[in-house]
């Protein structure tokens, strides 16, 4: 685990245990709440952007099988293509 230190004013300092205090936490329980929630925050940020992103791969790939610019291929056809993909990266070549 690690550890996050910053610099504040006294007058924020002391307001801020207080307001720990009544809610019956330290200040470092509330901070490192408040850490936890900005990151699930931006977890979701993140996931929303992938699906966005997503959504918007998926229907430029109709748009061009639509347009005749692309074609469909087998679960068998795609496998070994990437089978060989990966042989190609494993010997350096891509």
């Amino acid at each position: 685990m690690s550890t996050i230190h910053f610099r504040i004013d006294d007058e924020t300092k002391r307001l801020a245990m207080q307001a720990a205090e009544r809610q019956k936490m330290s200040l470092t329980e509330i901070m490192r709440q408040r850490a936890e929630e900005l990151a699930a925050e931006e977890r979701q940020y993140q996931d929303s952007e992938h699906d966005v992103w997503l959504e918007q791969q998926i229907t430029a790939a109709f748009s061009r099988y639509d347009a005749g610019e692309g074609h469909f291929i087998s679960n068998d056809e795609m496998n070994r293509h990437m089978d060989e993909l990966k042989a190609q990266a494993a010997r350096g070549r891509v």
